[in-house]
């Protein structure tokens, strides 16, 4: 045990009643927490065990922290019964079966309840005193690996501030090969691929709408290891405030992208996106919208009168969802004509071509897509500088769009949000790929870095006291830095033990919860 970590132990031993606050406003200040709850979501393939360890490396070598990891399979081997943790494509596939039976029988977020009372009771095996329970103390709680929305989103609610979501991905390639090397066949890896993305089923694994909620997006290409070591330190100094760092041109395109989408009327998502020369420079936004007469969208700044967008038609609709109804029952009558069905068959025939591709049809939309929007305003503000550019867009891009980003010399797209109904790759193999190391391609690649939901909380800087003293930049030392974001311990244990008395009505989780 290091020198450091054997003072903080004592440290947290000391409790005297000097230590106790005398006024409110010491004692808010001595109930905050200098805890972390940290939790990972990645695609199945994807390293995320090596960047737990590493995570939990730097806060112990760097900000000396104590670290927990809680691995969610472990929960849910030990209700199934689930012995072996030898990696094949049937122990993948059980294990995220049983997941989903477990969401099924009891909450989607079922496994967050169990997480929240593990981490309850670590606090209270800690404490020797309720005096000790709201004590600082440098613990952080490495949660591997989140593969469902509501586990997230419970995760969020109960401990806010001071939980913090990486989405950790490879590109495609890289996780198969990953797979392989554990001796899955390549028919078994698209479909454990295909089933840990996004299930049907409400209980199935979401991953593909968990992961874009992320504070942090980190790719893992094949050679990671100073990469992610330096990209963790990073975002922990970020949250720390230990260091001043400011955006990186990709960080702070994505941010304007995301800032664009605000504008969006559209009733399907609102999307942004933003373009960047060659230099990183940003030369134009975009958000998906209907066009006006005379160039450009219609926006807020247009009366209602002249504002003709969804919103504001025949009651606020959709007009690609009304063609396609429409469409739908055109078929549908004509296969009644034909006499291919009868009419004891038009609500099963309404199920099919419901769950059919025809939902995915994007083309009778009267909005022009985020992407094109910037490369209009691109081309007509900035010209030839779009060529050789970068466009990071909230969402990926459509295949209506993808054309225009080839036709247009832009080189580079970003992305957070997936969007399965795109053919891009299909349609345009011989100019668009998803591998980064790729040449003669329009590259789509997830995007890399600080979330644009959290750009101001980790890149606006602390206080100006906090920043300099007598003109002179102050130096965090990172072994006793705190949080810059924190709550009190006395505002979460209530809802801790909600989450703990849900679970203790069905004895089904003794022999995990006791």
């Amino acid at each position: 045990m290091s020198e450091a970590k054997q003072l903080r132990i004592e440290k947290q031993n000391e409790i005297s009643e000097s230590d106790e606050p005398n006024s409110l406003k010491e004692y808010l200040e001595y109930t905050i927490t200098d805890e972390l709850m940290i939790g990972l979501c990645g695609p199945i393939g994807t390293d995320i065990n090596f960047v737990s360890k590493t995570l939990q490396q730097i806060l112990e070598d760097t900000f000396d922290y104590k670290c927990i990891e809680i691995k969610l399979s472990d929960f849910i081997r030990k209700h199934y019964d689930i012995q072996s943790k030898v990696k094949s494509y049937n122990s993948y596939k059980k294990l995220i079966d049983s997941g989903n039976k477990l969401r099924n029988d009891f909450e989607n977020d079922i496994l967050s309840k169990i997480i929240i009372h593990e981490i309850t009771k670590d606090r209270q095996a800690e404490s020797k005193s309720d005096k000790e329970l709201v004590k600082k103390k440098r613990v952080c709680y490495v949660i591997n690996s989140i593969k469902h929305i509501d586990e997230y989103r419970l995760l969020k609610k109960v401990y806010q501030n001071i939980f913090y979501f990486i989405g950790v991905f490879s590109p495609l390639e890289v996780r198969k090969e990953n797979l392989k090397l554990k001796g899955i066949e390549n028919s078994d890896i698209e479909n454990l691929i295909k089933i840990d993305s996004d299930q049907v089923e409400e209980h199935g694994q979401k991953v593909s709408k968990t992961f874009p909620n992320a504070d942090y997006f980190l790719r893992i290409e094949d050679s990671h290891d100073k990469i992610v070591t330096d990209k963790l330190q990073r975002f922990l100094d970020l949250i720390f405030g230990t260091k001043i760092i400011t955006p990186t041109y990709q960080e702070n395109a994505m941010y304007m992208a995301t800032s664009a989408s605000a504008n969006s009327a559209c009733l399907s998502r609102q999307v942004g996106a933003s373009i960047t020369n060659i230099n990183g420079d940003i030369i134009s936004v975009g958000w998906n919208d209907v066009p006006k007469y005379g160039g450009n969208l219609y926006t807020e700044n247009d009366v209602d009168s002249s504002d003709h967008r969804c919103i504001n038609k025949s009651g606020g609709k959709c007009f690609n969802d009304e063609e396609k109804n429409e469409l739908t029952q055109l078929i549908i009558n004509q296969l009644i004509d034909k006499k291919i069905i009868d009419k004891g068959k038009i609500d099963e025939a309404n199920k099919v071509l419901g769950d059919s591709r025809i939902r995915d049809l994007i083309e009778f939309s009267r909005a022009v897509h985020a992407e094109m929007h910037a490369i209009i305003n691109a081309t007509q503000k900035s010209g030839s500088e779009i060529i050789g550019g970068k466009l990071f867009c909230t969402t990926y891009p459509c295949h209506n769009c993808a054309r225009h980003i080839v036709a247009s010399g832009i080189k580079e797209v970003y992305f957070i949000e997936p969007y399965k109904k795109s053919l891009a790759l299909k349609l345009h193999s011989d100019s668009i790929t998803e591998r980064f190391n790729t040449e003669n391609r329009v590259k789509l690649l997830m995007y890399d870095g600080v979330s644009p939901k959290r750009y101001i909380d980790l890149f606006k800087t602390q206080d100006e006291e906090k920043r300099k003293n007598k003109g002179v930049k102050i130096n965090l030392k990172r072994k006793n830095a705190s949080p810059r974001k924190s709550i009190s311990l006395e505002a979460i244990p209530y809802l801790e033990k909600k989450a703990t008395e849900e679970l203790n009505k069905n004895n089904t989780f003794d022999k995990i919860i006791n």
